[in-house]
């Protein structure tokens, strides 16, 4: 008799721990995931401040030329236009924008793992603080909106490089993208959704299909059949 108490009760006992071990292990997860999610927020508004900056420059860049971006510009005039077709050169039209930008860091989101963040531009000065020399696409996390115009203010233009198709992920290139484009984003910065820069200056945090409402109204109101994107 008191071997078969012992049994039952060394039974139960077993089965009380792994129960407690099971209530541990969902609980754990219920905290952690918010957790995760919350983790991702810092760099996710960290981008929007980036791009932020980056419409500044931008528009600060405009105001000096008669409302026109750097891709509009000939070189002649300080612009980029020349190398509109030479999406390995995409990090030079940034580049124009290195006496309104504390830092290159600024261009690279700090949830891209494939990008480098420099730490100096080329023209910085020579005292300037150590760290990767701001020297290509390897340093730019966001993609630049060709026809994008401070005439319309909803254009589109520049955000998160993690554009995606019907194919998948955008590569590194020149795109010219037409009404009806499956755009979206992949998980790879902020989860299936991503940071858009308008042409006024403002940021939009949106959703794959917001994206496409985005696209679709800027060719709608600049009248445009298709917009040029060069991703790096």
């Amino acid at each position: 008799m008191h071997c078969t108490m012992d049994r039952r009760s060394a039974g139960q006992t077993l089965g009380e721990v792994l129960a407690v071990i099971v209530a541990l292990v969902v609980l754990f997860f219920m905290i952690m995931t918010p957790v995760s999610r919350a983790s991702g927020k810092p760099k996710r508004l960290a981008c929007v401040n980036n791009l932020k900056n980056i419409g500044l420059g931008l528009r600060v860049f405009a105001d000096r030329h008669a409302g026109e971006f750097p891709m509009n510009v000939p070189a002649s005039q300080g612009g980029t236009r020349e190398l509109t077709e030479d999406a390995s050169r995409l990090w030079q039209q940034f580049l124009v924008l290195s006496n309104d930008l504390a830092s290159p860091a600024r261009l690279v989101c700090p949830s891209d793992v494939r990008r480098t963040r420099a730490g100096r531009f080329p023209t910085s000065p020579t005292n300037a603080a150590r760290g990767v020399v701001f020297g290509g696409n390897q340093n730019l996390s966001y993609f630049l909106g060709l026809n994008a115009s401070d005439e319309f203010p909803d254009s589109i233009l520049s955000g998160d490089r993690n554009i995606t198709n019907r194919t998948g992920l955008l590569s590194p290139g020149r795109h010219v993208l037409a009404a009806g484009a499956p755009l979206g984003f992949n998980d790879d910065l902020h989860g299936n959704a991503g940071n858009i820069l308008l042409a006024d200056g403002s940021v939009q945090q949106v959703t794959s299909g917001r994206l496409r409402e985005l696209f679709r109204d800027a060719l709608t109101n600049s009248g445009l059949a298709t917009n040029g994107w060069l991703v790096p």
